[in-house]
């Protein structure tokens, strides 16, 4: 491969994985939403708070491992980049 085809190559899986963890947010937000919407259906207060929690926690692993995919797909890129 080409230098040029192997930054492609990483820049693709970067937008790849970008959109991945943007989905795995939405699902959170979704949650979310739907924990709101649940109590307005008379839920226990247990099972409302539930649902809040685990979105807020979904939502921020998310974000963590966001942020940790992108350093290391970041520093291969540039690893790549400087050969």
């Amino acid at each position: 491969m080409t230098h040029g085809e192997i930054v492609k190559e990483q820049l693709w899986h970067i937008v790849i994985g970008t959109l991945v963890f943007v989905f795995l947010g939405s699902i959170a937000v979704a949650l979310d939403i739907a924990s709101k919407y649940v109590a307005g259906l008379g839920v226990s207060n247990f099972t409302q708070q539930t649902l809040e929690y685990t979105a807020h926690g979904l939502l921020l692993v998310d974000i963590i491992l966001f942020i940790v995919y992108i350093a290391t797909s970041s520093w291969q890129l540039i690893k790549e980049m400087t050969k």
